[in-house]
């Protein structure tokens, strides 16, 4: 059974293969991109965070420390396919679907979307594929946190969370919600291997390409 416990024992990263999409990597993340959309919008996301926002310091530290949990069906998606730019186009269709269903910040969800991801990807890269839940929990609570800066800049800077200070400290809780929170994306990843989701063995990146298992 594949686990992202798992890593091939020899052999560099390559870069360009974990950011190579095959036909069952983009099937996988389109799906989980239009379902973690299908929740916000209905959940109202768009609408809940602005009012969440305006509760100052104690609303974006709640923002921070929940965003995280929007990230988790992607870092599933990445468990499964292991890519991480599996991450990225489902953060994209997120964001595009939303947008053309009219959530108010419109094309700024691009942003918010690829921005923390290209971070998040970045701790895959560097740590190459190694550390299992470590690795997921770390590349998360650094998407989290980016997630949380992205929304300032967004936003026009800190001021809306009452300062530089309590901004700062928003951006430390989204890290620490991220070390929850990618654990539980990899728990997730593997009930749906072993319910039957089609999985790739090792990460291509350090074996290159290989067979999928339903």
């Amino acid at each position: 059974m594949a686990t992202a416990e798992r890593t091939a024992g020899s052999g560099g990263y390559q870069l360009a293969e974990d950011l190579r999409l095959n036909t069952m990597d983009i099937v996988v993340a389109v799906l989980l991109g239009v379902i973690e959309a299908a929740i916000e919008i209905v959940g109202a996301l768009g609408f809940l965070e602005r009012t969440i926002w305006a509760g100052g310091a104690a609303g974006f530290a709640l923002y921070a420390f929940y965003n995280g949990t929007t990230w988790i069906l992607y870092w599933a998606g990445a468990y499964l396919r292991k890519r991480s730019s599996v991450i990225l186009l489902a953060a994209i269709v997120t964001a595009l679907v939303r947008w053309f269903f009219g959530d108010p910040d419109g094309p700024l969800l691009l942003f918010y979307g690829i921005f923390p991801a290209v971070f998040g990807m970045a701790v895959f890269s560097l740590m190459r594929w190694k550390g299992g839940r470590m690795l997921f929990a770390l590349s998360l609570a650094v998407t989290a946190a980016m997630n949380q800066v992205a929304a300032f800049i967004g936003q026009g800077g800190m001021q809306l969370a009452e300062g530089a200070f309590w901004g700062t400290v928003s951006i430390i809780i989204g890290f620490i919600g991220g070390l929850i929170w990618g654990p539980l994306a990899w728990y997730l990843g593997r009930g749906l291997e072993r319910a039957g989701v089609p999985t790739v063995e090792e990460p291509p990146a350090l074996t290159g390409p290989q067979q999928s298992y339903a």
